[in-house]
């Protein structure tokens, strides 16, 4: 599974042995890299970008907000949690298994004109949205610089 030649895509090889490839999406100005993480259930997500921010969609049906934690730390945003079981317990018999539980671990690295210090997140509706917003363009951009008189 390994790739010769002049590659930009970052790899990590897991506990297994197995290639993971890690690949940089670009959003705008921003780039954001989706880290892999080991853990039981992984969270969809979407990635958009509006005017002034750019947002991180989770889905965690059935995971409440206070089970959710999100973290700054450096340039890399964190959301962990876990989403419970929500069969009986004691014994039970499955006949098909196919919804996902368990911790889960999602890790985004954002490098760009974004503010990490005002970063925000919404639960609503089973959906996590974190809104990064957008710092604004320090060059390249045409102001009038008023001149004061002394």
């Amino acid at each position: 599974m390994s790739q010769k030649g002049g590659s930009s895509r970052a790899r990590m090889i897991g506990r297994v042995g197995m290639e993971v490839r890690v690949e940089p999406k670009m959003v705008g100005n921003v780039m954001l890299l989706d880290l892999p993480s080991e853990t039981a259930y992984r969270p969809p997500s979407d990635v958009t970008e509006v005017d002034d921010s750019v947002r991180i969609l989770l889905e965690l049906p059935g995971v409440p907000a206070e089970g959710v934690q999100v973290w700054v730390r450096g340039d890399r945003i964190e959301v962990t949690g876990e989403k419970p079981p929500d069969f009986p317990k004691g014994e039970t018999s499955f006949l098909c298994l196919e919804r996902s539980f368990g911790k889960f671990c999602r890790m985004f690295e954002v490098a760009g004109p974004v503010n990490l210090g005002k970063i925000s997140a919404r639960h609503k509706d089973g959906v996590l949205t974190i809104t990064i917003p957008k710092m604004a363009e320090r060059r390249g951009k045409e102001r009038r610089i008023p001149v004061t008189e002394e």
